[in-house]
């Protein structure tokens, strides 16, 4: 039974996404009135250790053996993957265990910490999300925890945007 590794799915950007869910259900750092998965459940800026990473690449190896390899690798799922306090070691790891490039879909809130954008240094393809450049309506949509703030958010993006060596696409 899969705990934390999803598809391969088809996807519009990255072609066959081989999913990567580390955080549990709705745990996240916004409460976005679009999200396809509902409310929030678990609303947080504080990164943890929601699962071992030995568990995640045990199971992400023992499916890579079993199927053809996908285009891309990819944090996503239903929470904030960055909100994973070791998301860089799992991605250094993958980087070890497979050439199959690795992307991180995030709301990108969390880049304003500097572990967070280190964590993501190794990725090869990084999609956050930016919906609104105006901070009123990005609280009405967002509805972020009172740490989080359109400007900090922005502040986040420039400073990850001026030390990522990859492909970064918001």
């Amino acid at each position: 039974m899969r705990k934390f590794v999803f598809g391969p799915v088809p996807s519009r950007r990255l072609g066959l996404s081989l999913g990567i869910d580390l955080t549990p259900s709705k745990t996240c750092s916004l409460n976005c009135r679009y999200c396809q998965l509902t409310q929030t459940i678990k609303l947080t800026t504080r990164r943890e250790r929601f699962c071992d990473p030995q568990e995640v690449l045990r199971e992400l190896v023992e499916i890579l053996r079993d199927i053809s390899a996908p285009d891309w690798i990819t944090f996503s799922g239903t929470g904030e993957p960055t909100l994973h306090s070791d998301l860089g070691f799992l991605i250094r790891n993958i980087k070890e265990i497979t050439e199959i490039p690795v992307c991180v879909i995030t709301n990108g809130t969390l880049f304003y910490l500097e572990d967070v954008r280190s964590d993501l240094d190794n990725a090869d393809r990084v999609l956050p999300t930016l919906c609104t450049a105006n901070s009123k309506t990005f609280q009405e949509i967002h509805r972020p925890p009172e740490d989080i703030s359109l400007e900090k958010v922005l502040l986040g993006l420039q400073k990850f945007s001026e030390s990522f060596k990859g492909f970064l696409e918001i």
